[in-house]
């Protein structure tokens, strides 16, 4: 996972600096005009088996991945850096 990395190298070079890197790696994300729509309206039968490998039986939505976003950039996650946050309501399978 390349922002995995790339955050763990700037969290490690910029702490010292008192600054905080993370990253926020979303899974499938659903919102109005988006291709996951696109998707459902125009092959169902693509999006019916997809979306059945989700744990959630949902996609997240912008405001899920907001909420990753505002909690590191948050005071309460001031000893968060060099983090990947993973929002996928456990769609990742692997490490």
């Amino acid at each position: 996972m390349c922002a995995d990395h790339y955050s763990k190298g700037l969290g490690n070079q910029l702490i010292g600096k008192g600054i905080r890197v993370s990253a926020v790696s979303s899974g499938n994300t659903y919102f109005e005009g988006g291709i996951s729509q696109s998707i459902e309206r125009g092959m169902p039968d693509l999006y019916k088996p997809a979306m059945s490998l989700n744990p959630t039986n949902r996609m997240g939505a912008p405001q899920d991945i907001a909420a990753g976003v505002v909690f590191l950039a948050s005071p309460v996650a001031s000893r968060f850096s060099g983090t990947n946050l993973i929002v996928d309501g456990a769609l990742t399978m692997a490490v």
